[in-house]
């Protein structure tokens, strides 16, 4: 029965909200808000990542709906007339946050519980931290359930270890993590959870082997057979998730410092080369598609550019044929590009290789060693080492490698 409910609500034509509803606050802002209903006392509070939301969610919070929990969808960037940007989350009011939370408590649930994305677990770590300081000793907030959460605080420089969001280190709410293969976070699963752990949280993490970053807020057309087998069991693991969270008792949350709200700069990206200013003499050794371990030391004596890639990221497809012009331009010389792969199989990159053409060193990062080693926290990410194995340049994303200006840089190297 719970399988047939799941394919009616893929093949549903009707994918809408139960209702829509705008709660006006006191600060004049007015919520837009989808509602799936079952008027029961457990709440789901979707919070958007920095992209939005589209219509990937509404399987799963109908889902939910019909096993008798309330899900309350939060358009925020339509309520603040902000556009879909990476810097999205930091325009929305935390206060007005906290007021809407007081409403549905008034309403009558008895626990909520945050789903959210990427940027958007900063906002709800946020919203939960500043609500438990106004309201001690108030149990309504049960925890956290994250897809790939972006707590990263800034730009990492690549080779540098990244800091997070001050939030992060004091939340104390228990989190439920779920992490895709085939996303940035995936071999992160470390470092996050030890930054939750600091405030307290305990923290529960789901790896899904074999699934696409995003897969959660997807249209079922953009999805795998994989990802919809995952996205169709989605609302159970939500429920257990809850219950799991439901049963941590968690201690009083720790004071955020003073300096938190302090503005960031901004600075705009350049297209071109930068100098490396992170570690040094960070060894590489992987196996290649043909199970060949190869050693970067081995190619002492010529400038290499190594560059950590992913066949689901766009930005790294794009490059692809930038980066064969770049080879043929300098095929002459002491030059050579040496590619990563990051946690994808020797099968499944064959399998991209005959949708994409190229013919380019490829090596093996499939549990994220190499990863971690360099400091690499988005794809592509790359890397220009002099003939003595020195690290001179780097870059973070994707560049037209065979653009004069960069083939200028790269021969000051040769």
């Amino acid at each position: 029965m719970k399988w047939l409910l799941i394919t009616i609500l893929f093949l549903s034509s009707t994918l809408i909200a139960d209702d829509k509803i705008e709660i006006e606050l006191s600060s004049g802002e007015v919520m837009m808000i989808d509602t799936f209903n079952a008027e029961g006392d457990t709440l789901y509070l979707y919070l958007p990542s920095e992209r939005g939301f589209g219509k990937g969610h509404i399987p799963t919070a109908q889902q939910l709906a019909f096993e008798g929990s309330d899900v309350w969808v939060l358009d925020l960037h339509t309520s603040y007339m902000v556009p879909k940007h990476r810097s999205s989350i930091n325009k929305f009011s935390v206060d007005d946050l906290i007021e809407l939370i007081s409403l549905t408590q008034d309403k009558g649930f008895k626990r909520l519980f945050f789903v959210t994305s990427g940027r958007g677990a900063q906002l709800a770590l946020k919203a939960a931290h500043q609500w438990q300081s106004q309201y001690p000793g108030n149990t309504y907030l049960k925890g956290h359930i994250f897809h790939s959460p972006h707590l990263i605080k800034g730009k990492p420089e690549l080779g540098d270890t990244a800091d997070y969001v001050e939030v992060a280190k004091v939340s104390n709410l228990p989190v439920y993590m779920i992490l895709p293969q085939y996303s940035t976070k995936y071999f992160r699963a470390k470092e996050i959870l030890q930054t939750l752990e600091l405030g307290g949280s305990s923290v529960f993490v789901h790896r899904l082997k074999g699934v696409r970053g995003g897969f959660h807020m997807r249209n079922e057309e953009d999805l795998t057979q994989t990802d919809l087998k995952v996205k169709a069991d989605l609302g159970n693991t939500y429920l257990q998730a809850s219950n799991l969270l439901s049963g941590v008792k968690s201690i009083a949350p720790i004071a955020l410092s003073a300096h938190t709200s302090a503005k960031r700069k901004h600075t705009v990206n350049e297209t071109t080369l930068k100098p490396y200013k992170g570690k040094s003499h960070i060894a590489l050794q992987l196996k290649d598609l043909k199970g060949q371990k190869i050693n970067l030391n081995d190619y002492q004596g010529q400038v290499i550019l190594l560059n950590f890639w992913a066949s689901w990221c766009k930005p790294c497809i794009k490059e692809i044929p930038s980066l064969v012009r770049l080879g043929e331009q300098l095929k002459p010389s002491n030059f050579k590009i040496i590619t990563v792969n990051v946690g994808e199989s020797a099968r499944e990159i064959s399998e991209f290789k005959k949708r994409i053409k190229f013919d380019l060193p490829i090596l093996l990062d499939d549990k994220g060693v190499a990863v971690q080693d360099w400091g690499v926290y988005a794809y592509p990410s790359n890397f220009l080492l002099d003939k003595d194995g020195i690290i001179r340049y780097s870059y973070r994303g994707a560049l037209e490698w065979d653009s004069p200006a960069i083939v200028k840089t790269i021969k000051t190297l040769l």
